[in-house]
């Protein structure tokens, strides 16, 4: 099998892609249309030219959901699910294309960059970050009941009241985002979520040795989870007991997996 490699436009950066606008992609997308026109007509090239429309929307993918924080968050959830069956048809089309052979590897990573923005768009909240050196998290469960009260169906993952916090752990996740305040010693923060906070113990001597926090797309971490699921598609969940004062460290490090060592 012969393998043609056309020059499919390079997703640009998040600054680049707002400072060159959708005019400028589009030019290019239309000038990679009108190159395809020279691709040859037999062995691969058919399978090249009808991937040219699939390429194109892909691209269109990743560079729209790269610019989800310009609508707002009400509007999100209609637009990550059009962008996800969007996607959907382009794959059968790209398959169609090259049933019976290989995927080239510029149009797979293509297809694999587009899942992960789908999926990062649908896994897009709002974070509760401790700034502080420690924070005691409050019980959340009245903020929650007014939250189903207004009509929110989404997801809250929150720290158990009581529970001591430290430095960069996150305290609660709201999804979808939310215009809701945090409490004191804590910033809000858009991120792909919910981000789960592990207190690893030392097994010899019993006691916490650190706070290990890991993204949805991380592996399982050893450690009891802090963070429960207060809220799942718009329904309360029974709210765990108080985290005991005596029984909190003074200070625990907090690592994000990709940060230690």
């Amino acid at each position: 099998m012969t393998e043609y490699s056309p020059n499919i436009p390079s997703e640009p950066s998040e600054n680049a892609s707002r400072l060159l606008g959708w005019s400028a992609m589009l030019a290019k997308w239309t000038e990679f249309a009108q190159a395809s026109v020279a691709l040859p007509k037999d062995q691969d090239g058919p399978r090249w030219k009808a991937c040219v429309p699939p390429i194109i929307s892909m691209q269109a993918i990743v560079a729209a959901l790269g610019e989800l924080d310009q609508l707002p968050r009400a509007h999100r959830p209609v637009a990550i699910d059009a962008a996800d069956e969007l996607l959907r048809e382009q794959l059968v089309l790209v398959h169609e294309a090259w049933s019976g052979e290989l995927i080239p590897e510029s149009i797979s990573d293509l297809i694999e960059e587009s899942r992960q923005a789908v999926f990062d768009a649908r896994h897009l909240g709002l974070e509760w970050r401790v700034i502080n050196e420690r924070v005691i998290a409050p019980d959340l469960q009245p903020i929650a009941e007014m939250m189903l009260e207004a009509g929110f169906k989404g997801d809250l993952h929150a720290a158990r009241p009581g529970t001591v916090l430290f430095r960069g752990a996150p305290l609660a996740f709201f999804s979808p985002s939310l215009e809701v305040n945090p409490p004191d010693g804590c910033e809000a923060i858009e991120t792909v979520g919910p981000r789960q906070c592990y207190r690893q113990i030392d097994e010899a001597t019993c006691t916490p040795v650190r706070d290990v926090v890991a993204g949805p797309a991380d592996p399982l971490q050893p450690g009891a989870p802090l963070l429960w699921a207060l809220i799942t598609d718009g329904v309360l969940n029974p709210v765990p007991g108080m985290v005991p004062q005596a029984e909190a460290p003074e200070a625990l490090p907090v690592v994000e997996l990709g940060d230690e060592d």
